[in-house]
C-alpha cells in the first residue's frame, strides 16, 4: 500500500537543489570546518544536531562543570534551563515532570545518543564524537550513583548539573532501567569494574527470586511489578556480560529472566501479561504491546550477543501470539490490549487513578506517554528484526500488517488518546502537528528495514517522506526538538533514536546508488 499521492507531496522537498541548499545551511552555519554532506540532507541533520550539542549541550552549570550532555536545551539560544517550561511534561512523563531530567543528564535515556555518536565517527565522521561519548560515559560512571552503588540514571532518577549530584523525579529515589538495549560493550570499554559493579547490583538488588528469575523494576530488594520492558532489559545486561566475560553463569542469569514472563503466559493463546505478579491490577491480566515490542526487542538482542537460539525463540512466540490475536483485519488495524484469552479490550473511557493509563481500543500509532503500555512502533521493529533474524514468512507478513497500522495514521500527530490535553498544554502542538522524534525516529526505522525485505519503493517512500517532514518539522538552527510545538531539544523525546533513523536512511540511499 502507497502513501496518498496528497500527502507524499507536501512534503517531500520538490528537487534535489533545495535538499542541497538544506545540507549546505546545515554546514555553513556553524563554526568551523564541517564534513562534506551537501548531498546528503539526512547525516547533515545528524552532524548538526550532534556539533551543537557538543559545542553548547554539555554540562556547564554549577561549580563542577563535566563532558555530561544536557538532556533539555533551549534551541532559541543554546542553554539548557534549570526549570524548563512544563508544556507537556505532566502528560508526557505521566504526572512527573523529573522524569524529563530538567537541569540534568541521564546516561540511560541517552544510549541511541551513544550510538549516533560512535557511528558518526566510525563512517568518517569526526573522532570528538567517539571521543565526546567516552568523556561522557567516564563522567556518569564515575560521579552519578545512588548510596547503594547503582547508577543514578533511567526512569526515575538523573545528574542534576546545576546542583552537581544526583536527583529524583520527585517520586522516589529508584533505579529502574526500561526499553532501551544499552550499549553494554561500549561502556564496559570505558570502565568495565563500574559496568561490573551495576550488572551484579542488578541482579542481587532487582531480580527477587534467584532460581525463578522473578524480579522488581525497582531496586529496593522487595517483590515488586515485574514490569516486561525492564525484565528485558536486566535480560539483556546479563546476556551483555556473558558476551564480554565468557562467564557462565550471566548466560544462566539471563535465561530466567527470558523465562521469567514466557512462564506466565496463557499455554490456549502464548499471550504473557505485563506484570505476571502485579496482583489485581490490569497489567497483570492484559498483554500490550510491551511484550511484543521492548521485551521481544531486548531478547532479539540476547540472541545477538549470545547467539543462543532460546532468546529468539520466546521472542518470535511473543511476537507470534501478538500477531495472531490482536489484528484485525477488517479495521486494518492492532487492538491495543488483549485479555490473556486472546478478547480484544473495546475502546473504553479513561480509568480513574492508575487505570487511566490503560490502553484500549485499537492502537495509538503515536502514543504520547513515556513509560506506559502502548509501545506499537517498537513491536513493529521488533517484528521486523525478528523476521532478518530468522527467515520466517509469518513475520514479515506481520511486519507488512504494521505497515498498514502505521499508513493508516498518516500524517503523524499526537496521538488519540492524549491530544486533547497535550494541544491544552502546549497550544504549539495543534498548529504544528506531527509526532515526537521517537514516532518518527522508529517509523523511520522500521520502513527502512521493511524495504530491505521487500524492496517495494512504497516502503522506501515511506521512510523518505517521514525523514524530510521530521528534518522539516523538527530542526531548528541545527538542534533536533523533541517535538515542533516545543523550543527544546529533549532526550527523554528520543531525539537520539531519530538521529539513528536518518543514519540509516542515508545508508539506504547509499547502497541504491551503488
Amino acid at each position: 500500500m502507497s502513501l496518498p499521492i496528497a500527502w507524499r507531496m507536501t512534503i517531500r522537498w520538490p528537487a534535489l537543489v533545495e535538499r542541497t541548499a538544506l545540507s549546505m545551511i546545515f554546514t555553513i552555519a556553524l563554526c568551523g570546518p564541517r564534513i562534506a554532506v551537501a548531498d546528503d540532507p539526512y547525516r547533515a541533520a545528524v552532524y548538526a544536531c550532534l556539533d551543537r550539542l557538543l559545542d553548547f549541550g554539555t554540562d556547564r552549570y554549577g561549580p563542577i562543570r563535566t563532558p555530561m550532555l544536557m538532556s533539555i536545551v533551549d534551541v532559541r539560544d543554546d542553554s539548557a534551563p534549570r526549570d524548563p517550561l512544563l508544556l507537556d511534561g505532566n502528560i508526557r512523563a505521566e504526572g512527573r515532570p523529573g522524569r524529563r531530567n530538567p537541569g540534568g543528564c541521564d546516561l540511560w535515556e541517552d544510549q541511541p545518543l551513544l550510538r549516533v555518536l560512535h557511528r558518526c565517527s566510525d563512517s568518517g565522521g569526526p573522532q570528538r564524537y567517539r571521543e565526546a561519548a567516552t568523556a561522557y560515559i567516564r563522567s556518569f560512571l564515575h560521579i552519578a550513583k545512588k548510596p547503594n552503588g547503582m547508577l543514578a540514571w533511567g526512569s526515575h532518577l538523573y545528574y542534576d548539573g546545576y546542583r552537581d549530584g544526583v536527583r529524583d523525579d520527585g517520586i522516589g529515589s529508584f533505579h529502574e532501567i526500561l526499553i532501551h538495549p544499552a550499549e553494554w560493550d561500549m561502556m564496559w570499554t570505558v570502565d568495565s569494574e563500574a559496568i561490573r559493579t551495576e550488572v551484579e547490583g542488578i541482579w542481587s538488588l532487582h531480580i527477587i527470586d534467584h532460581v525463578t528469575g522473578q524480579h522488581n523494576r525497582h531496586d529496593d530488594g522487595l517483590k515488586g511489578f515485574d514490569f516486561a520492558f525492564s525484565g528485558g532489559c536486566f535480560a539483556h545486561a546479563f546476556a551483555s556480560m556473558y558476551r564480554l566475560t565468557r562467564e557462565p553463569h550471566w548466560l544462566d542469569r539471563a535465561k530466567r529472566i527470558a523465562e521469567w514472563h514466557w512462564g506466565h503466559r496463557d499455554p490456549r493463546t502464548d499471550l504473557a501479561p505485563d506484570a505476571p505478579t502485579g496482583g489485581d491490577r490490569y497489567d497483570a491480566e492484559h498483554c500490550f504491546t510491551t511484550v511484543c515490542g521492548p521485551h521481544a526487542l531486548a531478547l532479539l538482542r540476547c540472541y545477538e550477543v549470545t547467539g543462543d537460539p532460546l532468546f529468539k525463540d520466546i521472542a518470535i512466540a511473543h511476537i507470534k501470539a501478538w500477531l495472531r490475536c490482536a489484528w484485525d483485519d477488517r479495521a486494518g488495524l492492532f487492538h491495543a490490549a488483549l485479555r490473556l484469552d486472546g478478547t480484544p479490550v473495546p475502546d473504553l473511557p479513561k480509568g480513574v487513578g492508575y487505570d487511566v493509563w490503560m490502553p484500549s481500543g485499537y492502537i495509538d500509532t503515536w502514543p504520547t506517554t513515556m513509560f506506559s503500555y502502548e509501545f506499537p512502533l517498537i513491536a513493529a521493529q521488533a517484528c521486523i528484526l525478528a523476521w532478518e533474524l530468522s527467515g520466517d514468512p509469518e513475520l514479515l507478513a506481520g511486519a507488512k500488517r504494521w505497515a498498514r497500522q502505521i499508513r493508516s495514521a498518516l500524517p503523524p500527530s499526537i496521538g488519540r488518546r492524549w491530544r486533547e490535553e497535550v494541544h491544552a498544554a502546549m497550544p504549539d502542538a495543534g498548529a504544528a502537528d506531527g509526532a515526537y522524534a521517537d514516532g518518527y525516529g522508529r517509523a523511520i526505522s522500521f520502513f527502512v528495514h521493511l524495504y530491505r525485505a521487500t524492496h517495494d519503493p512504497a516502503d522506501r517512500s515511506t521512510a523518505l517522506s517521514l525523514a524530510d517532514e521530521s528534518i522539516q518539522k523538527l530542526v531548528h538552527r541545527g538542534w533536533v526538538k523533541g517535538h515542533s510545538g516545543k523550543p527544546y531539544y529533549e532526550s527523554t523525546d528520543g531525539v537520539g533514536v531519530l538521529l539513528l533513523s536518518w543514519l540509516e536512511v542515508s545508508d539506504m540511499i547509499a547502497a541504491n546508488s551503488e
